[in-house]
Parts: C-alpha cells; structure tokens; sequence
C-alpha cells in the first residue's frame, strides 16, 4: 500500500509486519463490507483520541496508511469516537444529503490486546448501512482484536523459547569451561550431552557416547558396578556418586569420583541429572600429586564459581578454600561455622539447620539457600558435603562443595515466570476463542501429531479426550467437501504455501456446521512441514444470511403477485379474446363440415385459426405462470425487446380501461443481455404500473411512451414515459426506499425491489421529472460479452 509509515501502534509486536498487515486486511474488509469511502483506525490514550491509521478507496483501489493524528485533522466527529470507545456500542448517524447523495457516519468499538481501546470510523456515501453491515463490522473489529491478541502471544511464546535456548547454550558453555569431565543425561538415565574435556578425555566421539553408549569409557571390571550404582540413583531419585576407573584415549585407566545429582520439575519429577566425573587418582598418589590438584581445582573453582570447605565437628574448626570464604563475603579461610551462619539468609536458616543435622546423622548434605553479602545483596548457593572416614569406620571429618548458583536461579526464575505468562496467555487465548468461536491448531503430517485447542474440539463436536486422526477429522467433514478439502490440503503440504477454504460439518445429530479453515505452513525447507491454522465457525452467520435471502425472495415473490393482481382484468380481457376467436373459428368449422358437400379446405383454415388462437391463449397463460411461480432466477441471453412486448401484451386491456394511449419504439439495434427474463419483466411491469397510476388525475390525454436504446454498443436503455402528475420533490428523494411509498394503499416495495434487481444485473434505474409534467423511469443493462453462451441457472 501507499503512504505507509511506522506510527506506534496497539499490540505492535516484535513481529511489526504481521500486525500491519491484520490491520489492513480489517480495514479494507470493513470498507467493502460498508461500501465506504474512507475508514479511521482511533484509539484512546493518555493525550486523547488518537487516528492509528486510514484507509480510502481510489479508482477501485484500498489505500491504507499507518499514522498519527487527531480526528480533527481528518474533520472526524470526535465525540461520536468517543462515546463508543467509552460505551462499547456502535452508533450510526445521517448527515443528510452532499451532491445528491446520502452521507452517513458509522462507529464500532474496536479492543486491543495491551488494555487499549478503540474504534473504526467510517464515511459513506449512499445508502445508510444496515443493522447486519454494523453487526459484520463488530465481527471484523473482533477478529482483528483475536489475531493481534495471538500476534502478541506468539511474540511473548518467541521470547520464552530464544530464553530457554540462551540457558542452554550458556548450560553448554558451563559444561566445557568446568575443568572436569562433565555430562547431562536424561531421566531415563540416559546420557544427552557431555563437556568437551570429557569426549577429548575418552576419546569418544557423541554420537557413539548418547544413549548408554558412555559405559564403553569405563574399565571392563568397573562396568557392573556403574550400572548398579546409577540403577540405585534412577530408582531413589537422589544424588550420588560411584567410584570408578575411566579408560582414557590412550588406554591409561584413572579413578574417577562419579557424581550425579537430579533436577526435578514444580511437579516433583525428574527432569534432568547432572554429573561431574572428579578424577580422584592424583588423591592416591604423592602429597606432591594433591597439592597440584588442589591448585587445579582452585583455579576451576574461581572460573566456575565454586568452592570447597571442611569441618571437624568435634573441634569445630571449619577450612574452606578462598573461592569458598569469597562466595559467603569472607576474607579469610579460617572462618568459624558461627561467621558462616551469619551470612545464611534469616529466612533460610532452618532449612540449613535441618540439613546439618542430617548430615551429622549420616546423610549427604545437599541443600540450596541465600547469603546476604556485606554490601547487602542477596545472592543464592548450593552446598554439598558428606563425612569422610577413616581406614577403621571412624570419623575424621566433613567435606563438602559450594556453587554459586544464582544466575542459573534466577534464570530458572525467569523461565518460571515465562511458563506461568504463557499458560495465563494460553488461558486468555482459549477464552477468547470460545467467545469468537475461533480454534486453533497444529499439525504434523510426517508423524501424524495433532494439537487442537479447547474451542477446535468445540466446534468439531468432538471429546478432548479422544486421540485425534486425520480419519476421525476428515470423517467430520462433510462428504461434498472431503474431496476438495483433501486436494487444497495436500496441494498446501506441497507447495508449503498458505491456504484457506470454507467447507462444512456434518455433526453426529445430522445438523451442519460452516466453518472456515484458514492455515500457515512452516516453509523452513531443512526442517519438517508443520501447519498452524485457526477454524472459524460461521454457521450462526451464514444461517442467518440463508435466512436473509429468503425473505427477500418471499418479498420480492410478493411483489410480482401484486403487480399481477393490478393487471388480472388486462390478462382476463386478453385470454377472452383467443377464446371468442376458439368458438367462433370451431363453429364456422363445423358448418364446412356439416355440408352435404364438407368443403374440406375451408374447414382446414378455420381449424388452423384454432390452432394460432390457442397458442396464443397459451403463451398468455404462459407468462401469466412464470411471473407468478416461485422460481430461482434463471440466467440466461434475454432480448429486452422481447420483454417489453410480453409486458406489453399483458397490459394491453388494463391501458386500455384507462383510456390511455400507449406507443412503444423499440431499437432493432438492441443487443442481447444476460439475466432473468421474469425478473426484468417484473420490473417493466412495475414501472408500467405506476406511469397507468400517475395519469389517472388527467381527463384526456393520457399518454405512455416506452423505447429501448442502444447506448454506445456497451448497454441498453429502457425508458417508460408519462404525462401524468409527475414527481413530488420531497418524496422523488425516497422513492426507492423500501416501505416508502406515496399511495395510500402501497407497499413501498415496487421501486425497491425494481432496483434491487436492476443492481443485481449490474445496471443501474433513475427517475426524473420532466418539465412539461409528467415522469421518466430509466433503466440500462451492459450488454453479455458473448450472444452464444450457454444458458444457466
């Protein structure tokens, strides 16, 4: 589109493009929808009512541009905004008449997703818009609040998964930047990823490591032992460890302290295991071997933040390396348990009590808890100790690890936070869907994985509880729709292209559903098609519409039958005449007949003037029928000429009995149409009627005057002139409203429905006064592009 520029607008994701364009499909949709020549996008906000964006027809076309403005830099009735975006209820207003045509103003209320409110201003020219325009309009402005409200979910859905990958890539990072042979495995036991340093340790490449296949880096004589150990900790769930000798690339075997701790989800399942493989071997060898270990280890423990301490209970001296006294804010490494319980948290001190008391019963210590540092901030570490015993059994102290873990917490706080936004997001979007009667759904056609949202099940009358299959849904379907369901589906797979159709469903109770399917295929070409879609249930709508069109049919039916009845003395007067002439040539028949001499000839031309008067008799009653029957339009090549003769003919009698002279011109120049041949003989009728009618108030002369046209080879005009009393200025402006009429016996639908279905042949019907007095009604019709085409219904 033109003009376009990058206002802020409400509901305006990271995904700026896919929110523009919902807004200007709402926008040209509501300008077809109301036949407007201008459309305002508004909203409320703190510095007052604010036009988001505009959209204008121009020489057939939909401008929409996105802005920045006050309603009165457009002329726009600002408290009419007003007063719809506060109340939420549309308003309509006329404006009277501007170059011979109505204008009138037409306002709904519009919800945005952030809180914000708006509305849809719209100018029309013409008609006033009807109550079902309106209503569409609310429906639109509802769907456009549906899709930005899914936009914004999405883009927050987006955040959460770009997050969640960051902690994992950093997890990853983590992983090789600890000096130590470090890994990640499933719930199941099973291992999913494994730190640099451990492949290039064991020389085993990760394909061949996932799975079980890390036993391999174990000696053989240490395998059972592996598996039993790490069968015990996937049963308890708890964390552990086992001793073991790990087969480095170069065959060198080395004692490893193998530990693994568990990460459990809010529902207390486990998740994830965590491991680290501790090469203890050097802790077997020379004092000269440990104190290069301790330095190694020191070094790992500055780079990942950790740090180990011990404590002999029984003279309660605590040691701790300076990378642990730094974690908790201490100097020093010669710290007592009393300056170390100084920096726990006040409310986690009980957790830590009752972790100590456990560990000097026997138990592992394995507990997570704040410290508030000098400078006050708050930061979160995990702890891990045990006792270590000497050769005998008898105690010799407690040894343990500290990690500070509070970026990985407050991570885990963050995706917390996300999943609970998303599942309240996901809550709002199942409720916005059950009040739109919008679902949605995902689909995987390579493995047949099917996702429908709670409204989906809804509309497809299915149980939630029911695994779903491309059977089960395709069966749903109506049978007249599957097929070309199934070929739109398959097309859009293909070409992975987007798509939409309507189609209906054939619910258990035998009632039928209209929906209308629209969809997005993921087009990543190196991953596997997956189809987002959402389902629209119009069955209330198009039931309506079916209902609509039906009593405009009934009405216009109605209207043929009265035009009818105002001519039933003209058609009875033309059906007697044949009948006389039936009676009159049978008897003269008769007569050549009853001759001693039957003069034969002249009993056969008598018979044939039988014949000619009672087709005649039967193209009369022919008429009479169709025009009267309840039948579909018919479409097919009509010669107008031949329609207003047959008008003619059924109006002959009646012009007659007013004393109304008649002359008809037809031009031999008029070319075929395509229509209804009864609907255009309805409308001829009609206006024949009302010139009969409007000259009535003369003594003598009353004249009608009907000629065809041609007009430029593109159409054929139609004019029936009188010379009756002419057009009151007043009601000449409503003469084509529906119920509106200046007899006092009239419907007010005659002139309504004539243009209704001139407008439906896509011509177009006037009428004007003429200076001398007296009427013209106007009607063309363009011409069929082709005289020779076949006949249609």
């Amino acid at each position: 589109m033109n003009d376009v520029s990058h206002a802020e607008t409400p509901g305006r994701t990271h995904d700026g493009a896919a929110v523009e364009n919902a807004i200007r499909r709402f926008m040209v949709a509501a300008l077809l929808s109301a036949r407007a020549s201008a459309a305002f996008l508004t909203a409320s906000s703190d510095s007052g009512i604010r036009v988001l964006a505009r959209a204008v027809s121009v020489g057939g076309e939909r401008h929409v541009a996105f802005l920045s403005a006050r309603p009165d830099d457009f002329g726009l009735d600002e408290p009419m905004i007003r007063h719809v975006i506060v109340g939420r209820s549309p308003m309509r207003r006329d404006l009277g008449r501007a170059d011979g045509e109505l204008r009138s103003n037409v306002c709904v209320p519009v919800d945005f997703p952030d809180s914000f409110r708006g509305a849809l201003y719209l100018e029309i020219m013409g008609e006033r818009p009807a109550a079902d325009i309106v209503e569409s309009l609310e429906w639109q402005a509802s769907a456009l609040a549906a899709t930005l409200t899914r936009n914004l979910y999405e883009a927050e859905l987006h955040g959460v998964k770009e997050e969640a990958a960051r902690i994992e890539r950093e997890l990853r990072l983590n992983l090789d930047m600890i000096p130590a042979l470090t890994w990640v495995a499933g719930p199941g036991g099973e291992l999913e990823e494994a730190s640099r340093q451990w492949h290039e340790y064991t020389g085993i490449d990760r394909e061949a490591a996932l799975g079980v296949g890390f036993l391999a880096s174990f000696h053989p004589d240490d395998v059972e032992k592996v598996v039993s150990a790490w069968t015990e900790l996937l049963v308890t769930g708890k964390p552990g460890g086992v001793e073991a000798r790990i087969v480095r690339h170069d065959g060198e075997a080395r004692y490893f302290m193998l530990r693994a701790v568990p990460l459990f989800s809010d529902n207390g399942r486990i998740v994830k295991w965590y491991g680290i493989n501790t090469d203890i071997e050097d802790l077997k060898r020379t004092q000269f071997e440990l104190a290069k270990s301790r330095a190694a280890l020191s070094e790992g423990q500055r780079m990942v933040q950790s740090g180990i301490w011990s404590w002999d209970a029984a003279t309660d001296v605590f040691s701790c390396s300076l990378e642990c006294a730094g974690l908790v804010g201490l100097s020093s490494e010669n710290i007592t348990s009393s300056q170390l319980v100084e920096r726990v948290h006040p409310d986690d001190l009980g957790l830590l009590r009752n972790a100590y008391d456990k560990m000097l019963k026997g138990h592992e210590l394995n507990v997570s808890h704040r410290i508030v540092m000098p400078d006050g901030e708050v930061r979160f570490v995990h702890g891990r100790g045990r006792l270590i015993v000497d050769e005998n059994g008898n105690r010799r102290e407690y040894i343990g690890t500290i990690i500070d873990v509070t970026d990985s917490k407050r991570s885990e706080q963050r995706i917390q936070q996300a999943l609970a936004e998303a599942q309240r997001a996901e809550a709002t979007l199942a409720e916005a869907q059950k009040l739109s009667h919008v679902g949605s759904f995902r689909i995987r056609p390579l493995t047949g994985e099917i996702i429908w949202s709670a409204e989906t099940y809804n509309i497809y009358g299915l149980d939630s509880c029911t695994p779903l299959t491309a059977e089960a849904i395709m069966e749903r379907i109506h049978p007249d729709d599957r097929e070309r369901i199934n070929e739109v589906y398959a097309t859009g797979i293909r070409d992975r292209k987007q798509w939409e159709a309507e189609h209906r469903l054939l619910m258990p109770d035998g009632s039928i559903r209209h929906v209308h399917c629209v969809t997005r295929v993921e087009t990543d070409p190196e991953q596997e098609p997956e189809v987002f879609g959402a389902i629209i249930d119009l069955t209330d709508r198009v039931n309506s519409e079916e209902a609509l069109r039906k009593a405009q049919a009934d009405i216009v039916r109605m209207n043929r039958v009265t035009a009818m009845g105002a001519v039933t003395v003209s058609i009875a007067h033309e059906m007697n005449q044949p009948l006389m002439a039936i009676v009159t040539n049978a008897a003269t028949c008769l007569s050549w007949l009853d001759r001693p001499a039957p003069d034969l000839d002249e009993a056969r031309v008598a018979a044939e003037r039988i014949v000619k008067e009672g087709k005649r008799a039967g193209d009369v009653l022919l008429n009479v029928r169709n025009m009267a029957r309840n039948s579909r339009p018919s479409i097919a090549m009509v010669d107008i000429n031949e329609v207003v003769a047959d008008v003619m003919t059924m109006m002959r009698s009646e012009l007659r009995s007013r004393q109304i002279k008649a002359a008809v011109s037809l031009s031999p120049a008029a070319k075929p149409i395509r229509g209804d041949k009864i609907q255009l003989q309805q409308v001829l009728l009609n206006l024949m009627l009302n010139a009969a009618e409007a000259t009535t108030g003369r003594e003598q002369g009353r004249t009608i005057s009907v000629t065809s046209a041609d007009h430029d080879s593109r159409s054929v005009a139609v004019r029936i002139e009188d010379n009756g009393h002419g057009l009151d200025p007043i009601a000449s402006e409503r003469i084509f409203e529906a119920f509106f009429s200046t007899k006092p016996e009239g419907t007010g639908m005659g002139l309504a429905i004539s243009r209704s279905i001139i407008e439906a042949h896509s011509g177009t019907l006037s009428a004007r006064p003429l200076t001398a007095g007296g009427t013209v009604f106007e009607f063309s019709i363009p011409y069929a592009r082709g005289a020779h085409e076949p006949e249609a219904t």
